[in-house]
């Protein structure tokens, strides 16, 4: 009996657990994290204000993303735009979108840097947004 039961308690071990489940639930991604520098933006003279480093980007162990973009209206900080989204992972390379401003929605690829990760738009490849946690 002891070893029916020892044998049905690890396959359920390895049933219940995928490679998926592991890495996903410990990704380097997940979380939320905050724009704190744009370089070469498509935008001549686009910096990030103190205003702009509140947006920021949560990514879900659910492939799921959800983010906001903050910038100055009539002299306060406000939410300008939000964006639900889904993350993906390629070799260590991860795809999702984000809100952009002048631009909408962008698709972009991000790559990690130590404790911070750049986000290059598709159709921008020289341009990057740095994001801390």
């Amino acid at each position: 009996m002891k070893k029916l039961f020892l044998m049905l308690f690890s396959m359920a071990l390895l049933v219940s657990c995928s490679e998926d489940d592991d890495a996903n639930g410990e990704d380097d991604i997940l979380g939320t994290w905050y724009a704190v520098e744009i370089n070469n933006s498509p935008i001549p003279g686009l910096e990030l204000s103190e205003c702009n480093q509140n947006s920021n980007i949560i990514f879900n162990s659910d492939f799921s993303t959800y983010s906001e973009y903050y910038s100055e209206i009539d002299g306060e900080c406000e939410i300008e735009d939000t964006t639900e989204s889904t993350w993906s992972k390629s070799n260590e390379i991860y795809t999702f979108t984000i809100p952009f401003e002048g631009l909408g929605q962008v698709n972009g690829t991000a790559r990690f840097e130590g404790e911070t990760f750049i986000f290059t738009p598709i159709g921008s490849p020289d341009t990057n947004i740095v994001f801390e946690k």
